[in-house]
């Protein structure tokens, strides 16, 4: 017979709560316990295995779940388009139960799922469980996390990571203090002569120049920390780049540094026309300043990295697989990024990083921000060192001109244990390091893509 439980304070809910708490449960497992142990019928468990995963992540982080609810049907169903033959998989709120490509009526195959992997809340954006990251160095902390992934495995895989880099003793970070917003002038000469004459005037210019930006700046406690000058020729005359590079604390710094580099413009312009100094054209060069464009030359957002030191002996103890496999895993993986001519070697890492800004609601929102990722893995002295590398973390965490942050984002940040922008690059990298952790010993171990 079925068993019947309205909330997470039965009995049995309680136990499952007990099983995360103590580790003899992996979360992504609790819709199969209270199914095959506790004969709670699919679908029924996909709502109370979310709400378990709620009342254990309350338990072992002292913050509560408000704005990211449960509702009562928190599961998909298949159906089945007879004309197109095709599987459609959909929310079990969706009432449109027409197929979006021929218009006919889809029939219920009477199939369920969970919405995501380790789903703990969410009515748009699925909320996925992804376990604890114990981090040290330059952050010393415990994340909680939570990512809003999609489809597929990755919550688990960086749940898995976590775990095994726990173990191992933390993921160790490095942090900048403090980001960067940048924002270019671009102006045309006529002559490399003028260009010059430009220049020169212009680094006389600087230190007024600053002082009037920092002053429109002050709201976000910025201060410009660098005026780097870049040149190019065309057809329609010889370019000149002014890049303007403001630096920020827990602010993205974005429309602060574009407001101050507007305003510089027209002063610009002034003290270049009366010195004699004539130009072709003078304009804002949005395409040089780095703004979404992942390159080796961006100077915007902050650098983080996580790393991991293992023991050669915990190779094939712990982790079960030949150090030597894992590291020619690593190189055959990064040379074949390089082959493609990426800027940066991405992987699961440029899922893992979308994922988080999607759970948190930061700005900017673009799930492609400028900051992609390196690995580097080598053989030092007795231990195996792993570490990925993040060029450009670009992120404003606090509610302002900036942009607004909802309250399912404040409350995910909350739950997760970020309160600064500097908190908030180490939670990324430790889970990305933990994501790629996981997924580079499971190639390894030959156990995926079988």
């Amino acid at each position: 017979m079925a068993t019947k439980i309205k909330n997470v304070e039965h009995p049995i809910a309680q136990e499952c709560v007990q099983k995360l708490t103590a580790g003899r449960l992996p979360p992504w497992k609790v819709e199969d316990e209270l199914n095959s142990i506790h004969e709670v019928k699919i679908p029924a468990n996909f709502r109370l295995a979310a709400l378990c995963r709620q009342h254990y992540i309350e338990k072992i982080t002292g913050e509560k779940f408000r704005h990211i609810c449960v509702p009562e049907k928190p599961y998909k169903e298949r159906y089945h388009c007879t004309k197109d033959d095709l599987i459609w998989e959909l929310d079990a709120r969706d009432e449109n139960h027409t197929c979006s490509l021929c218009g006919s009526e889809l029939k219920p195959l009477n199939q369920y799922a969970p919405l995501v992997a380790n789903y703990v809340g969410g009515q748009e954006d699925y909320f996925s469980y992804a376990g604890q990251v114990i981090v040290k160095g330059d952050v010393q902390k415990t994340f909680t996390n939570l990512l809003v992934y999609g489809t597929g495995l990755g919550p688990t895989g960086v749940t898995r990571g976590s775990f095994m880099i726990n173990k191992l003793g933390g993921a160790e970070v490095k942090i900048e203090d403090s980001a960067r917003a940048v924002r270019c002038l671009g102006l045309i000469f006529s002559t490399e002569e003028m260009r010059q004459k430009a220049q020169s005037a212009i680094t006389a210019f600087l230190p007024e120049a600053t002082d009037k930006m920092q002053e429109l700046m002050r709201e976000f406690d910025g201060r410009i920390s660098a005026v780097d000058f870049d040149r190019a020729e065309t057809r329609h005359g010889y370019i000149l780049y002014v890049e303007f590079v403001g630096e920020f604390s827990n602010f993205r710094g974005h429309g602060d540094i574009s407001r101050a580099v507007g305003f510089i413009k027209r002063e610009v312009e002034k003290r270049l026309l009366s010195q004699g100094v004539t130009y072709e054209l003078s304009v804002i060069a949005q395409g040089h300043d780095g703004d979404l464009k992942p390159s080796p030359r961006n100077k915007r957002g902050r650098k983080a990295s996580a790393q991991i030191r293992i023991p050669l002996s915990d190779f094939e103890t712990l982790l079960k697989v030949d150090h030597g496999k894992f590291l020619s895993f690593v190189e055959v993986d990064c040379i074949g990024s390089q082959r493609l001519g990426c800027a940066f070697y991405s992987g699961m890492g440029g899922e893992i990083l979308p994922a988080i800004y999607k759970a948190t609601k930061v700005n900017p929102h673009s799930p492609l921000v400028s900051c992609f990722q390196n690995i580097h893995a080598k053989k030092e002295g007795g231990e195996i060192v792993y570490w990925v590398e993040l060029p450009n973390i670009e992120v404003g965490v606090v509610s302002s001109r900036e942009g607004l942050l909802s309250p399912v984002g404040r409350e995910a940040m909350r739950i997760m244990g970020i309160k600064t922008a500097k908190e908030f690059a180490a939670s990324v990298a430790a889970q990305i390091l933990a994501g790629e952790f996981n997924l580079a010993l499971e190639i390894s171990r030959e156990k995926l893509y079988s």
